[in-house]
């Protein structure tokens, strides 16, 4: 299947995040049951993301035999091609019982996410589509809705690598020029809902392609500017999505010129 359109490869994945989705939801039906690992302070995982990570992986080389993948439990080695996993994005979310986790599945060719799906399960959420692709809402062509000028609204990302300080700098400099800054701990939900036009677009520095291929897919897609910056990486990319005016301001702050791919 590797010659594959990119529709049809997008429609295999949602088949794919869809069963990987009704896996990690009967692990969040057991929270009480699982155990919690730490990678280092704030970073943490448990069985749920090792065995839903696992079962994408398997899916993947059954349908994409010797594509490249890389995962954030499993690791990988970067490629110009390969298929970029988030098993649970939001984690701790996760485990606390919210609402507000995904699981990320993105395609990337010479550094560009071109294709992605994102499932948010306890939503009822799943986008999909990209470059060549179209998006989908739960299956359904979608488009962006346009939103009123006057509500601005911006996701800012919390990646334990990026400075604290460097993070509420830019937070002040949003609300200093009118715009409400929220927080998910989850990249896929700030993402996506910045398809959504819940808000306005989505800023992290110093995450991980596996956290944030996809959703770039799916807002660029969506018709809003697009940007990643920094390398492909662990903790060390810079994404900046969002309308034409949230990125005027974020330019400032989020450098935009392209990564030379790995």
């Amino acid at each position: 299947m590797n010659g594959l359109r990119m529709d049809t490869r997008v429609k295999v994945i949602e088949r794919i995040a869809q069963e990987a989705s009704q896996l990690a939801l009967d692990y969040f039906r057991q929270l009480s049951e699982l155990e919690i690992c730490e990678k280092r302070p704030q970073d943490v995982f448990s069985e749920a993301d090792q065995e839903v990570e696992k079962l994408i992986r398997q899916r993947l080389a059954q349908y994409f035999p010797n594509e490249r993948v890389i995962g954030e439990e499993q690791g990988g080695e970067l490629s110009d091609r390969y298929w970029s996993v988030d098993p649970i994005d939001g984690t701790s979310n996760f485990l606390r019982g919210s609402s507000l986790w995904g699981i990320s599945v993105g395609y990337v060719i010479d550094g560009e996410p071109v294709i992605g799906v994102i499932v948010h399960p306890v939503l009822n959420i799943m986008l999909s589509g990209g470059k060549e692709a179209g998006i989908y809402f739960n299956g359904q062509p979608f488009t962006r809705p346009e939103i009123a000028q006057g509500l601005k609204t911006v996701a800012i990302g919390d990646s334990p690598s990026w400075d604290f300080t460097h993070q509420l700098c830019i937070e002040k400099a949003y609300r200093d020029t009118g715009w409400n800054v929220v927080r998910y701990r989850c990249a896929t939900i700030g993402l996506s809902f910045s398809v959504l036009g819940y808000v306005d677009g989505y800023q992290e520095c110093f995450s991980s392609m596996w956290d944030v291929s996809a959703g770039y897919a799916l807002c660029k897609a969506a018709g809003l500017d697009a940007h990643l910056a920094g390398s492909q990486e662990k903790s060390s990319t810079h994404v900046s999505v969002g309308t034409a005016a949230l990125n005027r301001l974020s330019a400032q702050f989020i450098p935009h010129p392209r990564f030379t791919p790995a």
